[in-house]
């Protein structure tokens, strides 16, 4: 598996704005994963006590599920 690293300039624009949810509003759960925006249940439930740094990582990491 091939990974793509960001410039510096780009984690700097991508983090220095508000993180949009992933929510397409299909809300379904199999097993642990929302068939919709890919989220974990855990990311789901914290989701609005993160931090916008925390939201963009996972915002990155959902291109890849």
């Amino acid at each position: 598996m091939v990974k793509s690293v960001a410039s510096n300039h780009e984690l700097r624009v991508r983090f220095s704005h508000p993180a949009p949810s992933p929510c397409v509003k299909i809300c379904r759960l199999e097993g642990n994963v929302c068939v919709g925006c890919k989220r974990t249940v855990e990311e789901i439930a914290n989701w609005s006590k993160m931090s916008d740094d925390e939201k963009h990582k996972i915002n990155a990491r959902l291109a890849q599920r």
